[in-house]
C-alpha cells in the first residue's frame, strides 16, 4: 500500500520490549491502538510517507508498487493511531489486527488457524508463513528436520539466519578495512612521489635559499612541514567527503530497504587515525626532505 507493508498483529504488540526492565518498543503518540477490524495504526515513517493522519482512510493493495486496479481491496482502512519512531523497519509499516488480514482476503472463518488445522482448502491456499516457538532446542531441531526432508514447506531458524547475515557484514567489514589500508598505502606513495618530484624540480630554488643563508635544517623542516600540511589537509577533506558520502548512501539505502542505517562518529578512534595520518606524512616526506637537505648549493648555482 503506497510502499508500506500492512502487518496483521494484536494488542500484545504494545507489550514487546527489548529487555524486561526497558519500556515497550511501540508507543502510540497520536490516537489509539486498533480495536476493530480495518482500523490501522501507522509507523512514524509510513505516516509521513503516505501523508495520512488520524481519521484518514486508504485502500490496501497487493505489492508495494502501483499495480492493476484489481489488486486493490475494496474495504477502506481507517487510521486511528500513529506509533512513535522506533528506528526500525516497523516505522514503515501499517498495523492492523489479524482478522482484518483474513477479511481483506474474503476469509470469514471465525478462527482462521483452527479452520486451517481442519483442512480448509481456502485457508490452505492463503497461508504463507508461520512463526513457531518450540518448547526446547531438541524439539526445534526435530521440527527443522521434518520440514527439511519434505517438499511442501521450508523451515528456518531466525537466529541462525541473522547470525549468517552478521557474518556477511563482518566479512564485508574486513574487506573494506583491507581496502582502506590499501588506499592509505597508495595515498602515502602518491604524496611521496609528488614531493620527491617537486624537490627534484626545485633544486635550483633550494640552492638559492642556501646561498642567502638558509640552513640545511631549515630546508629539511620546510619540506617536512609542506608534506605534513598536504597530508593533513587531504585527511580532513577525506573525512568530510567520507562522512558526506556515508550520509547520502545511508539515506538512499534506508529509503529503499526501510532499514535504518544510523551513522556514528567514533571519537575514540580519532586519536589513532590522526596519529596514523601524521606517521604517513612523515614517511612520505622523509626521503624528499633528505634530498632537499643534501642539495649542493655550489654545484646547482654554477650548473645554472
Amino acid at each position: 500500500m503506497g510502499g508500506a507493508r500492512i502487518l496483521g498483529t494484536s494488542d500484545a504488540l504494545l507489550e514487546l520490549r527489548p529487555e524486561v526492565s526497558a519500556p515497550p518498543t511501540f508507543q502510540v503518540v497520536q490516537g489509539r491502538l486498533f480495536t476493530d477490524d480495518f482500523e490501522a495504526v501507522l509507523g512514524s515513517r509510513a505516516a509521513a510517507q503516505l501523508g495520512l493522519g488520524i481519521g484518514d482512510q486508504f485502500l490496501g493493495a497487493h505489492g508495494i508498487e502501483r499495480g492493476l486496479a484489481s489488486d486493490t481491496h475494496e474495504q477502506p482502512y481507517t487510521v486511528v493511531g500513529i506509533f512513535a519512531q522506533t528506528d526500525s523497519p516497523y516505522d514503515s509499516a501499517v498495523f492492523v489486527n489479524v482478522n482484518t488480514v483474513w477479511r481483506a482476503h474474503e476469509l470469514t472463518a471465525s478462527d482462521p488457524m483452527n479452520a486451517f488445522a481442519a483442512g480448509g482448502a481456502a485457508l490452505d491456499s492463503q497461508l504463507t508463513a508461520l512463526l513457531v516457538k518450540p518448547s526446547g532446542f531438541v524439539e526445534a531441531n526435530l521440527l527443522w528436520q521434518e520440514f527439511a526432508s519434505g517438499q511442501v514447506a521450508q523451515a528456518a531458524f531466525p537466529g541462525q539466519e541473522l547470525g549468517a547475515l552478521f557474518d556477511l557484514f563482518r566479512l564485508a567489514e574486513n574487506v573494506l578495512t583491507a581496502v582502506g589500508y590499501l588506499v592509505l598505502g597508495m595515498g602515502a606513495l602518491t604524496v611521496f612521489l609528488s614531493m620527491y618530484s617537486a624537490i627534484a624540480a626545485r633544486e635550483q630554488a633550494i640552492a638559492v635559499m642556501r646561498s642567502v643563508g638558509g640552513g640545511r635544517a631549515t630546508i629539511f623542516r620546510m619540506v617536512m612541514f609542506e608534506t605534513l600540511a598536504i597530508v593533513l589537509i587531504g585527511a580532513l577533506l577525506g573525512r568530510l567527503l567520507g562522512y558526506g558520502a556515508a550520509f547520502v548512501i545511508a539515506n538512499v539505502l534506508s529509503a529503499q530497504t526501510a532499514i535504518p542505517l544510523p551513522l556514528s562518529y567514533l571519537v575514540q578512534l580519532e586519536p589513532a587515525l590522526w596519529a596514523m595520518t601524521l606517521l604517513v606524512g612523515v614517511g612520505a616526506g622523509l626521503l624528499p626532505a633528505i634530498r632537499a637537505y643534501s642539495v649542493n648549493a655550489v654545484d646547482k648555482l654554477f650548473a645554472a
